[in-house]
């Protein structure tokens, strides 16, 4: 009886139960307690086992895996080795270049996009063609002080412009509504009856107003001016006043004393323009007339920034903001009645930023007015300072903004000025403040290579660069495009969008003018066809289109490349 009641106490010591099943339990449900705790030692001694033995194995087939990994590597670096040095110094050094340039072209924007054997054969007769007209128009020679092909013939007479013009170009981003109304179609309008101009002591053209009596309206701004019927001007000398009006219009890249004198040039000609087409009458055909010139161009998507002026008529009454737009959204579904691979026209709405930023609150309120009554066509919000960045504070300092970021997106003009006081860095200070108020885009930010952070934050957050050539030769900020900072962009392979600002300004198309200046005079030697694919690509990649309107748009867009592709190849 000793050694059994022993036994049951070892077994107690090995086993030991809970103070419940101790105090509590009959000695029948001790001794199954006893062998349920045996079997899961058991099963828990087992899986020990078998994890230990899994275990070695995974370890085992690890360290093989390394083994071969690394006797590979010896054997190619053995390899390398051999074949470096059984050649000559000079093939080495060939082989290095070699090995340099590819990984530089890789590198540029769309050097790793694959083309197709049609595609690459387009690609070899596009560069053909570029020599030949540099070859015949000696596009390099004598380029100093604009541009040889700017300044001694007009760029569309070549081979190269004819195959960009027919190309298909995808969207346009960055193009302003005064911009794209024809200089010489805005001239004919001042011959019809009832219309007004205010005119400044010196004989300037400041406004227009079509008006069955003189206009009631005083000038806005820092000029005076007096109504007059142009009828008056009709019977003088024609060619003065139309020469006079064709200047003011338009816009000579050496003509400006300094970024304010351009900048009120620019004030004008907005004023003349919207005097004249804003007429209710006038509206809808000019913008017709802009969608048809955007499509004829090979461009089948906008987002088209205007300050969308009030429409008015010649009684006097003024219509509404809606109205304005309304009117865009109905000709555009009527143009894309007629065209099916027409994407669109979405809008940023941009206003005129004013030097104390008084009307910011009145700008944001019309913003969410459009968000919410156009919220498939409305976009985002921009400010336009026409050049003259340096006159005002820096967009963080308009707390309004700061506000209203997570409801708005924007799409900021920055870093497009050169301040004269060395010591005011205000268009970095408005890139910086561009992107930390969330810009999905960054309009002409000339001085964006100067910020690798910058550069570096773009790409991680994929927004792109607005990169509009000849409006940044025009405003006097680029003279050699072979020195444009796009052509850093371009190398290194940042997200940029060819826009052209104001085309019309400077007689030039919609987008094929910057299209043929980026190509021939900003990516130069390096450029091909598969830099036209990328930016083309681009312009949908970094749209404001859904994910769903982008498939659909870069789908209808992919039809027309094909489909210009087979062209070009069987003209060529």
């Amino acid at each position: 009886m000793a050694i059994e009641g022993d036994k049951r106490l070892l077994h107690i010591y090995k086993y030991p139960q809970s103070p419940s099943q101790t105090v509590n339990s009959s000695p029948a449900q001790a001794i199954t307690s006893q062998n349920e705790e045996r079997e899961r030692d058991r099963e828990r001694d087992l899986n020990l086992e078998r994890a230990s033995k899994y275990g070695t194995i995974c370890w085992h087939l690890s360290l093989v895996i390394l083994i071969c990994t690394m006797v590979l590597a010896l054997l190619w670096t053995v390899y390398l080795s051999v074949d470096y040095y059984s050649c000559t110094t000079e093939q080495r050094f060939a082989q290095m270049r070699q090995d340099f340039v590819v990984k530089e072209r890789r590198r540029r924007l769309g050097g790793s996009l694959g083309l197709t054997p049609l595609e690459e054969v387009a690609n070899q007769r596009l560069l053909a063609i570029k020599r030949v007209d540099e070859e015949m128009h000696q596009i390099w020679s004598d380029y100093q002080p604009r541009p040889h092909f700017l300044a001694k013939y007009q760029i569309n007479e070549t081979d190269l412009y004819s195959a960009l013009r027919s190309m298909p170009k995808g969207g346009l981003l960055h193009v302003h509504d005064a911009g794209m109304f024809k200089t010489e179609l805005l001239i004919e309008l001042t011959n019809y009856a009832d219309l007004w101009a205010c005119v400044d002591i010196d004989g300037s053209f400041e406004d227009f107003r079509f008006s069955s009596a003189i206009p009631q309206i005083k000038p806005q701004g820092d000029y005076k001016c007096q109504w007059m019927l142009m009828s008056n001007f009709h019977m003088q000398d024609s060619t003065s006043y139309r020469d006079k009006l064709r200047a003011t219009l338009s816009m000579d890249a050496h003509s400006y004393t300094n970024a304010t004198h351009l900048a009120n040039h620019l004030k004008r000609a907005h004023r003349l323009i919207h005097g004249l087409i804003t007429y209710r009458p006038m509206w809808p055909t000019f913008l017709f007339s802009m969608l048809e010139d955007f499509y004829a161009d090979g461009v089948t998507y906008v987002e088209l920034r205007s300050s969308l002026p009030i429409m008015y008529d010649l009684s006097g009454t003024n219509y509404t903001i809606w109205d304005t737009a309304n009117s865009l959204i109905t000709i555009t579904n009527i143009f894309r009645s007629t065209h099916d691979d027409f994407i669109g026209i979405k809008l940023i709405y941009a206003p005129v930023r004013d030097y104390n930023d008084s009307s910011m609150q009145n700008y944001l309120q019309i913003a969410r007015f459009l968000k919410a009554k156009f919220p498939k066509f409305f976009i985002g919000f921009d400010l336009i300072s026409f050049g003259d960045e340096c006159q005002f504070q820096p967009l963080g300092s308009a707390i309004q903004l700061l506000h209203i970021s997570k409801e708005i997106d924007f799409y900021f003009h920055a870093g497009e000025s050169r301040c004269q006081n060395t010591t005011t860095n205000l268009p970095d200070a408005n890139l910086i403040d561009a992107l930390l108020l969330g810009s999905k885009r960054l309009g002409n930010p000339l001085n964006l290579p100067l910020h690798p952070e910058m550069l570096r934050v773009m790409k991680l957050l994929k927004i792109a660069a607005e990169v509009c050539p000849l409006s940044n030769h025009y405003m006097q900020y680029v003279n050699d495009f072979s020195q444009h900072p796009a052509a850093y962009l371009i190398s290194a392979g940042y997200p940029i969008v060819v826009g052209s600002d104001y085309p019309y300004f400077w007689n030039a198309a919609p987008l094929t003018d910057d299209f043929y200046v980026a190509f021939v005079g900003i990516a130069n030697g390096q450029a091909n066809l598969r830099l036209l694919k990328q930016l083309a690509m681009n312009s949908f990649l970094y749209s404001a289109l859904t994910e769903e309107e982008k498939h659909n748009a870069l789908s209808k867009w992919h039809n027309n490349w094909d489909h210009w592709v087979d062209n070009f190849v069987r003209r060529t």
